[in-house]
């Protein structure tokens, strides 16, 4: 009769146990399968390094170079020195310490996000809220191409039916406000800011001591801020009508039996269980706000007029890099832009994703 094998452990001799070989096949299989997995998506990893990795590093190659179509001096930080030096503030001998090109599209590029997110999600929310609770049977798959229609629309087609609503001297808006007695606006070749209009208008003036600059969007970027509302609507409806759906109806039933009426069933129940959805749509919308370039490049000509106060931070790269054929300096403030998204999407992670409820 053949003896088991035996391993020594220490000074004792025990039989090996019969799973050792399993173990050691399960392990072999587990390598080939990986292998395997390995070459299947080898070829989407090769694409990924080539057009995205690749493009990334070498950017960052270039923004440390002067660089119009050929390399020309190794500048090291020197373009990123320019960026927070007098690109970005300035001392005038007339007028004192001025904001810079790359500030002022920072602050464009800020105000557009925060007027045009929060409000196309709250909107979007009460549209999308409405259609999935008062039109379940009848009517729902009209509405939502009704409302996803303008995602869909050809971006710079919509911007010319914009530009002509809001045209200074043939626009349907300025007829609408003479109806009424409002005095024509210069909208869209209108630089003033909002706020130091409303102090024009109440008999005010903008503080001198303060950048113009710092008195909010002008009324040519609310427009754009207008017309990105109008066109994002449908793709957050559509995603809040897909979260929507997935929360259990049961757990609106068994709140209704305890007497919840709609806020309770809207702030305990819907608010929470659509969180996740909410959480991704807020990533995704400031993401598109702080890299949105066709909207202010057709509004504005591609010049970020009037008085650059449409200048957004994408815009601001596009020029440097495409007009002013400064490839260098537009390679480093890509990689300003890089880093801008990158915290921002760690702050969102870091402090609103403990809010968000996760079924498990």
């Amino acid at each position: 009769m053949e003896k088991p094998a035996m391993e020594e452990v220490g000074q004792r001799v025990l039989p090996r146990s019969k799973g050792h070989k399993k173990t050691k096949s399960l392990t072999k299989l587990r390598k080939s399968e990986w292998k395997i997995a390995l070459i299947y998506a080898l070829p989407a990893l090769l694409l990924l390094l080539l057009f995205r990795f690749w493009p990334l590093l070498f950017g960052v190659y270039i923004s440390f170079w002067k660089w119009s179509f050929v390399p020309e001096e190794f500048l090291g930080f020197g373009n990123y020195v320019r960026m927070f030096t007098k690109d970005f503030v300035y001392y005038d001998p007339l007028f004192g310490w001025q904001i810079g090109d790359l500030a002022q599209s920072i602050l464009v590029t800020i105000y557009y996000a925060v007027g045009t997110i929060p409000i196309a999600l709250v909107l979007s929310f009460f549209i999308a809220y409405f259609l999935f609770n008062y039109f379940k049977k009848v009517g729902q798959g009209v509405f939502r191409t009704i409302f996803f229609l303008p995602y869909i629309t050809s971006q710079v087609a919509a911007i010319l039916v914009f530009k002509w609503i809001f045209h200074p001297n043939v626009g349907v808006a300025n007829a609408a406000l003479e109806k009424v007695g409002i005095p024509a606006q210069a909208w869209l070749t209108d630089p003033e800011p909002i706020f130091s209009k409303i102090l024009t208008m109440v008999g005010l003036n903008w503080p001198e001591s303060l950048p113009i600059e710092l008195g909010g969007p002008s009324l040519a970027l609310l427009i754009i801020m207008l017309f990105a509302i109008w066109s994002s609507i449908g793709f957050n409806v559509l995603i809040m009508l897909a979260g929507l759906s997935n929360i259990p109806k049961n757990l609106y039933e068994a709140a209704k039996v305890d007497g919840a009426n709609v806020y309770h069933l809207m702030r305990y129940i819907t608010f929470p269980l659509l969180s996740p959805t909410l959480f991704l749509l807020l990533i995704v919308s400031v993401m598109g706000a702080f890299e949105s370039f066709n909207a202010f490049y057709v509004f504005s000509g591609g010049e970020g007029g009037p008085l650059g106060s449409t200048m957004s931070l994408p815009l601001y790269i596009f020029r440097n890099f495409y007009v002013y054929k400064q490839v260098g300096y537009a390679s480093a403030l890509s990689v300003l832009l890089f880093l801008i998204l990158f915290l921002l999407t760690w702050l969102q992670r870091k402090v609103l994703e403990k809010r968000v409820h996760y079924e498990r």
